[in-house]
Parts: C-alpha cells; sequence; structure tokens
C-alpha cells in the first residue's frame, strides 16, 4: 500500500510549501465534484486529504515518520522470517513493560495523591478568596455607582420642579448618554414628559392657553418622536390665541407624520387664506388637496370619474376645497384658473349660491357673457340678492 509521500506524490524530505503544492494540485485534479458518480476518484481524494492533513501537522507528520521508519526497517528485514518474529518479540516486551510500569497502590502512591489534594485546596482556597475579595470591591463599587445615580435622579427632580425644565431634561439626557443601562435616568425622563402631558391638560382646561402652548413646546422639543396628540394640541392653542403663522409651522410637523391627510391640507389652506390674507401660500395647499381629491376618487370611481361618479356621495369638503380653491385665485387674477375651481364647486354642491355667484364673476371677468345670466339667475335663487346689479347691467 502506497504511503503518504507517495500519495502526494514527493519526496519523504518535501517541506511544508511542497507538501500545500502538491495537495492543491492533486486535490483539484481528483475532487468529486469534478468527477461525479466516480467512486475510484471519490477515494483517491479521501486519500489526499488524509496524507495532507497527517503531512501538513508537524507533530503528526513526526510521528508519522516514525513508523513509517520503523515499517520500512522491518520491511528490508522480512524477507528474513527470524527477523521479523524478533521484531514482533521486543515490540511485545516494549508494551508489557510499559504495562508494568503503571502505579502500584503502596503507601508512596497514596502520599502523592495526599500532597495533590493538599495542593488542591489550597489553590481552590486562594481562588476561592480572591473570588470573593473580587465580588466585595464590586458590590461596593455598584453600591457607590447607585448612590451616585440616585443623587443625580434627585437633582433631575429638583431642576424639574423648581422650573428649570430645560436644564432638566438636558442634565438627564447627558445621564442616559453615559449610563444607557441605568433604567432609572429614563425612568425619570419618562416621568418628566408624564408631568407634562398632565399639566397641559389641566392649563388647557383652565383656558391658559399661553401655558399650555408653553408647555407644549417642552413636549415637542423632548418626546422623540413628537406624539401627534402633542402637535394637534400645540396647534389647536396657536390658533385659538391667534398665532397664526406658529400654527402653520405646527402643523407642517403634522403634515410629515400624516402626509395622506386631507383635512389638514385644506385647514392649512384656509389659514393661510382667511387668518393670513395670503393667498399665494393658500393656493399651494388647496392645489396639493386638488391632487389629493383627483386620486381619491380615480382609486373609487376609475381614471373617468367625472363621469360615472354621484356628486352627492362626494363629502363636503372637497366642495369647500375647490370653492377656496376658487377665491385664491380669484384673488391672485387668475380667473381661467378660478372659473375651473366653480366649475367643479358648482358640480359637486348645485344648490350652494356662493358658486355660482363666484363663476359669475369669473366670467365677467374674463369678459364671457356665455352662460353668465344663467350663473346670476341660479345665484339669486338660491339667495345671493347682491348679483340683482349685474343682472341689470349683463342680463336686459
Amino acid at each position: 500500500m502506497a504511503n503518504f509521500y507517495e500519495i502526494l506524490g514527493i519526496p519523504q524530505s518535501a517541506d511544508s510549501s511542497e507538501i500545500r503544492a502538491a495537495y492543491k494540485k492533486l486535490a483539484f485534479q481528483f475532487h468529486p465534484d469534478l468527477h461525479p458518480n466516480d467512486p475510484l476518484a471519490e477515494e483517491r481524494f479521501k486519500q489526499i486529504n488524509e496524507a495532507y492533513h497527517t503531512l501538513s501537522d508537524p507533530v503528526k507528520k513526526s510521528r508519522y515518520d516514525a513508523r513509517l521508519n520503523a515499517y520500512t526497517v522491518v520491511t528490508e528485514s522480512s524477507y528474513d522470517e527470524q527477523a521479523w518474529r524478533a521484531y514482533r518479540h521486543r515490540q511485545y516486551m516494549r508494551w508489557k513493560a510499559a504495562q508494568e510500569s503503571r502505579y502500584k497502590f503502596d503507601r508512596n502512591y497514596f502520599k502523592i495523591q495526599g500532597l495533590a489534594f493538599l495542593v488542591f485546596l489550597i489553590i481552590a482556597g486562594f481562588c476561592y478568596g480572591l473570588i470573593h475579595t473580587i465580588t466585595y470591591f464590586q458590590e461596593k463599587q455598584m453600591a457607590e455607582q447607585l448612590r451616585k445615580n440616585m443623587e443625580q435622579v434627585e437633582r433631575v427632580h429638583t431642576l424639574f420642579a423648581t422650573g428649570h425644565i430645560d436644564e432638566a431634561f438636558k442634565h438627564v439626557l447627558v445621564l442616559m448618554q453615559q449610563d444607557p443601562l441605568e433604567y432609572r435616568f429614563t425612568l425619570a425622563y419618562d416621568s418628566m414628559l408624564q408631568t407634562l402631558r398632565y399639566r397641559v391638560k389641566q392649563q388647557y382646561a383652565a383656558n391658559d392657553l399661553a401655558a399650555s402652548v408653553t408647555t407644549l413646546r417642552f413636549l415637542q422639543r423632548y418626546e422623540n418622536p413628537t406624539r401627534f396628540e402633542t402637535l394637534r394640541m400645540k396647534a389647536i392653542c396657536e390658533y385659538q390665541m391667534e398665532q397664526y403663522d406658529s400654527t402653520l409651522a405646527t402643523l407642517e410637523h403634522i403634515r410629515k407624520m400624516q402626509p395622506w391627510n386631507f383635512e389638514l391640507v385644506y385647514q392649512m389652506g384656509i389659514i393661510s387664506l382667511d387668518n393670513l390674507n395670503k393667498p399665494e401660500k393658500a393656493i399651494g395647499y388647496f392645489t396639493e388637496g386638488k391632487r389629493m381629491f383627483k386620486e381619491s376618487m380615480s382609486r373609487i370611481y376609475g381614471e373617468a370619474f367625472e363621469v360615472v361618479m354621484i356628486p352627492a356621495d362626494v363629502p363636503e369638503i372637497y366642495y369647500h376645497l375647490f370653492e377656496a380653491r376658487a377665491r385664491s385665485n380669484m384673488m391672485l387674477n387668475n380667473f381661467e384658473e378660478a372659473l375651473t375651481d366653480c366649475n367643479w364647486a358648482v358640480f359637486l354642491r348645485p344648490q350652494q349660491a356662493e358658486a355660482w355667484k363666484m363663476r359669475a364673476m369669473c366670467r365677467i371677468a374674463l369678459g364671457r357673457t356665455y352662460r353668465l345670466c344663467e350663473d346670476l339667475k341660479m345665484a339669486r335663487k338660491l339667495g345671493k340678492r347682491e348679483v340683482v346689479d349685474l343682472q341689470r347691467k349683463f342680463c336686459r
């Protein structure tokens, strides 16, 4: 049977690099993936692997060389039957001598075992004492750290109670960053937020809007992320205090959280138009609302929703959107666009007099008298008495 050197095709004096190179070459040549369903190639690959793992390990290689040299000596003398038997006898005698060299259970044996047990007890006692000492100092250090943390938490609560809210939050945030695993800091942070939320409810119930806004600003600053309810309450308070610019800024935050909210977009447009008198700003919100309206109707009725939709089934707010968008465009002298908005408003709610009146105003501004008198007639019929002068002028 070939030895490992013969399997790899290298001399016994080969070094590690030669062994590795020979293995890579043969492993690639006889890899099972290259010889599927070939048992001979698979067997040869196993032999190559075994040879490499033995010869690449210096300890295994030295043992294998010793066995190989001994086998070679025996093989060379195998022609002499007597020499072979003598070799086997020597091997047996060595094994027998090794068996006889084991410990005997005499006084010396027990003396050695006792000494070993004593050494074990000494080492175990030393280790126990060392571990106990380390544990003691660790517990002492933890107790000291706990005391310091409690002092810091107490300081945070004191700052908060005395009205230094910003300082209290900033301090506890630094503590949380320094020790993220200390749950007491997180509890203190959450406790202050909860106190502020309760305080807002009391302030709003007492109609103290200024104090409510101040508290809500703290909540907006330190809630992560800011809750929808906080922003909603802040917008309500700011609107009631006629802080319309701040109201719009707060509603913009809500819009980032709810970009699909059509009513929110409409409210922002109304504030811009009616409260801030900024039609150029309002038109942006109303145009976004118009886009959302068309997308909503397309999902319900399909692309040709103008033909198949039932106006009475459409929510009232969509009529108000087009009515407000028409007013914004008229203020900006965009009468062509305003006329389109009026057409939608009349289509959605034909019983609303304002839509008919505004459409008539757009026709007059554009110099289009077609169906003007019809619009004025409907506006007057639905209650708009102020269009009488226009009827006299344009509808003789």
